[in-house]
């Protein structure tokens, strides 16, 4: 397949998503008929926004939103505020959180990984305790993180995103429980390795544990980079819980605002950034899959 067929195929992919988006957003949105009263009373929502949202049918809304479609960048929320400002505020907070948890996770995978092939007695344990993290739920990793090194150590902040430091904790949350499926993932292709010919001759030849590991691990990159790029699409599309747990106004929060004011066109920007993100990312891990099945082939 061409340069250009693969790009069309992909543009009608992502074209797909958009369509099923706007019906997703759309039936969210309408999900919540009934009560708009109560999420307007009290803020800056006017007779006109209470009108827009209240009473309508579903293809009403559907119209009514594939009609504004050409005009997202003037879009306003129902408190009048501009949508792509937000996003754009949601985005970077998020971004700088998935971007900390993955260097952190990489740290933390490669360190489990050295210590479990220096001191090959104490294999099974890193390993157990490695499996016992992964199985922990994040939210429980997150409120001990919180405990010891907020409350009990007062080493860093419980919460919030005005500095840099308040982003450590969350994503030492996060990059704990990525880290460890690191570990667990190559520390399993390492195994494989150990049968090959080419690792079994360097063991021949009398090399030295630290080459031949360095030797295991340059072929472990390109399971490693699509991993990578799987944990930061799922950080982007997940970072609800996370956020919510450290008071991070990123683009998780911001979804679960949006749906609870019945913004359909927060919800639907929100929605489509997001789209975007996952989706390009997983255009890349499907061709550095594409390209380690090549080379074993």
């Amino acid at each position: 397949m061409t340069l250009l067929g693969k790009a069309l195929r992909a543009f009608a992919g992502f074209g797909i998503v958009i369509i099923l988006i706007v019906f997703l957003t759309v039936f969210l949105q309408h999900l919540r008929k009934g009560t708009a009263e109560e999420v307007l009373m009290g803020q800056r929502g006017t007779t006109q926004s209470l009108a827009n949202i209240k009473d309508k049918s579903f293809f009403t809304k559907l119209t009514e939103l594939v009609r504004d479609l050409p005009h997202i960048a003037e879009w306003k929320t129902l408190r009048g505020t501009p949508v792509l400002p937000q996003l754009h505020d949601a985005f970077g907070k998020t971004a700088l959180l998935t971007a900390l948890s993955l260097v952190l996770s990489v740290f933390i995978g490669l360190l489990l990984l050295v210590a479990s092939e220096a001191i090959p007695q104490y294999r099974a344990v890193v390993r157990n305790a490695a499996e016992a993290i992964n199985t922990t739920p994040i939210f429980l990793i997150g409120i001990f993180l919180i405990w010891l090194l907020a409350f009990a150590l007062h080493l860093l902040p419980a919460g919030g995103d005005q500095e840099f430091r308040a982003f450590i904790l969350p994503a030492l949350t996060i990059a704990l429980k990525y880290g460890v499926r690191l570990f667990l993932l190559i520390e399993n292709y390492m195994r494989e390795l150990d049968e090959k010919i080419f690792i079994l001759r360097a063991r021949a030849y009398a090399l030295g544990r630290s080459r031949i590991f360095l030797h295991k691990l340059a072929n472990c990159l390109m399971p490693f980079i699509i991993f990578w790029l799987i944990e930061a699409a799922s950080l982007f599309s997940g970072a609800v819980i996370v956020e919510a747990l450290f008071s991070i106004h990123g683009l998780g929060s911001l979804l679960i605002f949006a749906l609870l004011q019945y913004d359909i066109r927060l919800i639907f920007a929100n929605l489509v950034l997001i789209a975007c993100i996952v989706y390009a990312t997983s255009l890349l891990q499907a061709y550095f899959a594409r390209r380690t099945e090549a080379y074993q082939h």
